[in-house]
């Protein structure tokens, strides 16, 4: 039987790297796209099945080789997980710059655009495929599959347009659900703060770090945050026939954060 093909963008590292080793451990063929290009390469160092591409999901052309990477060697593209995505500091809009605002939009938005452009058609062709979206949570230091974040469904103060670009993910991904719906599939999966090297970043290394991450754990009513498992383990679900009839949907992940 021929192995599927799985796209995960910030595949090497946090999330995306527990998601690239589940779909390998289920046997799938696995591009990683990532700007960081020693963990990429690194990540597909451990197995012939792990195929790194380096690029910038923000622009076309890396879509069009992932596309091309996909197709030419292994003839099929089945599952598009859009992980890769920023955070900012915590702050009120007033204090914003322009940049920030800019970059938020341009990473977390755009790459479900060119993504989308570049690979939808090929699915279309094909007759079958997921996308899957991250809507991410974080701590304020597919079938196609895209990453948001419970900012999107219950927004925190000092990262409104990080919220906002989110929710803009979330309304996409239910448009495109409607869009190409019976043939692809279009969700999305909101987390809560992950216990990732980000996290570890925020709460820092020094004496009062545990109990920073403490105080995070207590705003969750499972009194934990998210593992990477815990994402890999929902993604998975979602790019699989387990699944067959879930589609424009945003599937929270997050330890009753949302609720």
């Amino acid at each position: 039987m021929q192995a599927k093909v799985a796209v995960v963008t910030g595949g090497a590292d946090g999330f995306g790297a527990t998601i690239t080793d589940r779909f390998h451990q289920e046997s799938y063929q696995v591009i990683i796209i990532d700007i960081n290009k020693e963990k990429g390469e690194q990540k597909a160092s451990g197995s012939p099945n792990i195929h790194f591409l380096f690029g910038d999901v923000t622009q076309q052309d890396t879509w069009e080789q992932a596309l091309a990477l996909a197709r030419d060697r292994f003839g099929r593209l089945d599952i598009v997980v859009n992980n890769a995505g920023i955070t900012g500091a915590q702050s009120p809009v007033h204090t914003k710059d322009m940049g920030e605002y800019e970059r938020t939009f341009n990473v977390n938005v755009r790459p479900i655009f060119c993504s989308a452009r570049s690979i939808v058609p090929f699915m279309m062709e094909q007759g079958k495929g997921v996308f899957y979206r991250f809507n991410k949570w974080m701590v304020g230091a597919i079938q196609a599959s895209n990453d948001i974040s419970t900012g999107c469904t219950r927004p925190r103060p000092g990262f409104a347009f990080y919220n906002a670009s989110k929710a803009a993910v979330s309304i996409a991904t239910k448009t495109m659900a409607l869009e190409y719906a019976p043939t692809i599939r279009f969700n999305c999966i909101a987390p809560a703060v992950g216990n990732t090297s980000m996290l570890q970043a925020s709460i820092g290394s020094g004496a009062d770090s545990q109990e920073r991450l403490q105080r995070i754990e207590d705003l969750l009513p499972m009194k934990r945050v998210a593992q990477p498992m815990d994402i890999a383990n929902a993604v998975w679900y979602l790019a699989t026939d387990q699944s067959s009839f879930v589609t424009g949907t945003t599937l929270e992940v997050d330890g009753g954060r949302g609720i």
